[in-house]
């Protein structure tokens, strides 16, 4: 079919646009830090993410301050479970953002509508340079799927004032420690076994908030392989395989964790009578709570006279390989950006280490940057969150209701002896890889 002249010149101008966005991805230096450097934004770019807008919004007012052209810049935040069905909706209708800036718990679902960078333009070998070892989730086999920027570890949260009373003076630094040294101290239950004093929440799913990120953390530490990516965006569930052997990581895990919830165990610790686990610690009545680096100030204003500390995830006495999870969030580029040339500019920006580090100071987290996590923080929860970034890793798990589904049906069946404990991971896993 013949082109007329203004189809053929449209053709053409959207054409050298493409050109130059993979000139500019080709030419990113990681390093940009000056905002007088930033490249320069023509048009609406649209961010929509999850990454809490009060850290980016303040990094677009400083910049708006010396680039007038970030004006037209707009992030918009959305609760991670809303995100996909908002995004889904507005692209149907031709609304939708030109960047987006999530976690890596979004990048199986969201991948089919990202843009990704050639690793021709951008070498793994720079990538592993550049980022903590845990960023690497974005590297997918086709290319880098997200500009790593924040990481924002699992840790463990402890109130100083119980554990000082009962003669402690630090958190568990091992398991064995914990379950053997501190647990039987500061477990508080009455003569027909009702807690009185939960040292910690794990077992149940619906009230503890971050059950995920808890087993997730337990898998890592039994050295599950996760989920191995294939070839055509194919994926493989291997968490019930240990990278080094042995014994079944899921099953560890599920076992270890649903042990607290259980009447009959030494370790019984929490049921689902309790209000939502962070709440409990705040009001003082939990011992240690397991909460992702971010939650430091907000557990602050919740509770100005709680005196807490925050502390490494306790590791394996025998490990010589420390873990904890971690979401890893990213800036990527949307297939259907409207605006490629200017939202590349916009994202090469959010990316610079300078830059990407004040966004993760500001939303509480721990800079994906490699030089910036050696250089290390004063901050008083940062001098021990950075240590957790560099040991943090993530998986690629298909949909996080989905996850969530799946895994709350897990300890469900385990602690209501539905299933055995082996038949409910083995259930857990076949699931899983239906959803992918």
């Amino acid at each position: 079919m013949k082109l007329r002249p203004f189809e053929l010149a449209l053709v053409i101008f959207f054409g050298v646009l493409l050109l130059v966005a993979v000139f500019l991805l080709a030419n990113f230096e990681p390093d940009r830090s000056s905002d007088s450097d930033l490249p320069q934004v023509s048009g609406r770019v649209d961010v929509w993410g999850t990454l809490p807008a009060a850290g980016v919004n303040a990094w677009l007012t400083e910049i708006r301050e010396s680039n007038e052209s970030y004006s037209s810049v707009r992030y918009r935040y959305y609760p991670p479970a809303d995100f996909n069905a908002v995004l889904t909706n507005a692209l149907a209708d031709g609304l939708g953002p030109d960047l987006i800036l999530t976690s890596h718990e979004k990048l199986v679902e969201m991948r089919r509508r990202i843009k990704p960078i050639s690793y021709d333009s951008f070498p793994l070998r720079d990538i592993r340079t550049t980022y903590v070892d845990g960023a690497q989730i974005f590297a997918l086999s086709d290319g880098l799927y997200a500009y790593p920027i924040a990481v924002d570890p699992l840790m463990m949260y402890w109130n100083r004032d119980i554990l000082t009373n009962e003669g402690f003076f630090g958190a568990p630094v091992t398991w064995e420690s914990f379950v053997n040294d501190l647990f039987p101290t500061l477990i508080e239950r009455d003569f027909n076994r009702t807690i009185q004093r939960s040292v910690v929440a794990m077992g149940e799913y619906g009230n503890v908030r971050n059950a995920f990120g808890i087993l997730s953390m337990l898998l890592l530490q039994g050295g599950s392989e996760g989920v191995i990516e294939n070839p055509a965006n194919s994926y493989q569930v291997r968490l019930r395989s240990a990278v080094a052997g042995g014994s079944d990581p899921l099953q560890s895990a599920a076992d270890f964790y649903t042990r607290f919830s259980k009447p009959s165990n030494a370790l019984y610790s929490w049921n689902r009578s309790f209000s939502e686990d962070r709440t409990e610690f705040t009001s003082g009545e939990m011992v240690f709570y397991f909460g992702y680096a971010s939650e430091a100030r907000l557990l602050e204003r919740l509770n100005p006279n709680l005196n807490f500390d925050v502390a490494e995830i306790p590791q394996g006495a025998s490990a010589t390989t420390r873990r904890t999870y971690g979401k890893f969030y990213g800036v990527s580029l949307l297939q259907s950006s409207d605006n490629p040339l200017s939202a590349i500019n916009v994202m090469l920006a959010l990316a610079g280490s300078s830059n990407a580090g004040q966004l993760a100071t500001a939303s509480g987290m721990v800079p994906a940057h490699r030089a910036l996590v050696a250089a290390g923080s004063n901050d008083i929860y940062g001098r021990i969150t950075y240590g957790s970034a560099a040991i943090a890793r993530g998986w690629l798990n298909p949909n996080m209701q989905a996850t969530d589904t799946i895994f709350e049906t897990m300890t469900k069946d385990i602690n209501e002896n539905r299933r055995s404990l082996s038949d409910a991971t083995a259930d857990a896993t076949s699931r899983l890889a239906d959803e992918y």
